[in-house]
Order: structure tokens, then sequence, then C-alpha cells
């Protein structure tokens, strides 16, 4: 095998991994949470990652029988959210929130916001609006 036809494979094997990388970028709703089982929590901000593809918000929640469970809640990204009117800063941690979400299949502490209403009665869809996403809009 010469030195030019070992380049372009090696090429032709680079573009395939990277024309791939998109597929695994972002998952399925429906896979990895469940539509037909809707929560509401109630809980404390203790941070929000503002990132791409999805934004992160993590509540403290109270349990009936009083444990403290930390809910990790996947939203849209970025620029949905900022579409939507909602900013990095709209929340600030300690401040008390209201999620609707969607759990995690695994029965993980995990959910998928739809949702999200602030102490002030604001709220904000804040929801995937991937074609994987059974609910989208």
């Amino acid at each position: 095998m010469g030195r030019l036809t070992s380049e372009i494979i090696s090429i032709a094997a680079l573009s395939a991994v990277f024309a791939a990388t998109p597929l695994f970028a972002h998952h399925s709703i429906a896979a990895e949470y469940d539509s037909s089982k809707p929560v509401t929590m109630t809980g404390t901000v203790i941070k929000v990652e503002w990132v791409n593809p999805h934004s992160w918000l993590y509540v403290v929640v109270t349990q009936a029988d009083g444990k403290m469970v930390t809910w990790k809640v996947e939203m849209a990204g970025t620029s949905r959210l900022v579409t939507i009117g909602f900013r990095k800063d709209t929340i600030a941690l300690s401040s008390s929130v209201t999620v609707q979400a969607w759990p995690a299949r695994d029965g993980s502490p995990h959910a998928s916001g739809r949702i999200l209403t602030l102490l002030d009665g604001t709220q904000f869809d804040v929801h995937d609006t991937f074609p994987q996403n059974p609910q989208a809009k």
C-alpha cells in the first residue's frame, strides 16, 4: 500500500468519525425519559449549568419521608432558553422553584424539564425541542 493510499484511508476514516459525532451529541428523549409519568417537584436551586446542547438545573427536593434528593433537570440549549426570555441569571442560587418534568426511565433523580415556575409565578417552557421529543411543540 502506497503512502498516498494510506493518507486517503486515514482521511476517510477521520471524516467518518467526525460525520458520525452529531449523531451521538443528542440522545432520544423518549428513550431516556418517561413522558407517560410526569412529575412535579419543588425545591431549592443549588446549581445552573448554562451549556449546550442542554442546560442543566440542579434542585434539592425534600421528599415525603424527609430525605433530601438532588434532582438533575435537563433543559433546552442556551439559544432556545434565551429566545423564551430565560437567562443564566434568571434563577438565583438558593431560590425556590417548581419543575414539571419527565423522570428518567431508570428511576434516578434525573429528569427532562418541561415547565419551570419561579417563586413569583413566572413560568418558562424549558423543554428540549428536538424531533425525538414526543411532546415537542
